[in-house]
């Protein structure tokens, strides 16, 4: 019986000295003082993202001060996405001005054939060059994924998890940040 308590207990002490896997959702960027840089979704995890070409995808933000981000504003669902993911993509403009680069978005969307600036005033439908195409579950995503078509970038997720995913992705890319680096 004493064996069996001790060898029990052995078990049960070695089991919790093996380190488990765990999330990473905060990371610093040396030169941006004690900024931390949150996540949604654990690194390792968003860095598994799909992007087509990084390199481009990270110069479109590198060489503009400003990018359109467009998105369908059909669907009230993922409108709600599209705000939380907007919300992460804030992490770009903070970690810009760090590395002495002004940078904003200009968000434009449109229902039909209609299209409206960031006020919900009905514009013209603008020159779309230097844009990033948001699309969600009911409004055009076929997967999880961040590709870039000439100047024009296309954050993709077929639900909720997946678009903050492929948002992370696109951070990370422009970040230039490789999970362990």
């Amino acid at each position: 019986m004493k064996i069996l308590a001790i060898l029990l207990f052995s078990i049960i002490f070695v089991s919790a000295c093996i380190e488990q896997p765990r999330e990473i959702k905060e990371i610093t960027i040396p030169g941006h003082g004690s900024q931390v840089y949150t996540f949604a979704n654990d690194i390792k995890a968003a860095s598994n993202v799909f992007a087509n070409d990084e390199q481009s995808i990270r110069n479109i933000f590198l060489q503009n001060e400003r990018v359109m981000l467009v998105f369908d504003g059909s669907s009230q669902q993922d409108n709600a996405y599209f705000t939380v993911v907007v919300t992460n993509l804030g992490k770009i403009q903070t970690y810009l001005a760090y590395e002495g680069r002004i940078f904003s978005f200009e968000p434009l969307y449109f229902t039909g054939d209609k299209w409206y600036d960031r006020t919900g005033t009905e514009i013209l439908k603008p020159g779309l060059n230097n844009s990033l195409w948001l699309k969600g579950p009911s409004t055009g995503a076929n997967g999880t994924s961040v590709t870039v078509e000439g100047n024009t970038i296309y954050l993709q997720g077929t639900d909720y998890k997946n678009l903050t995913l492929a948002a992370d992705k696109l951070v990370l890319v422009v970040f230039d940040y490789k999970p362990g680096s």
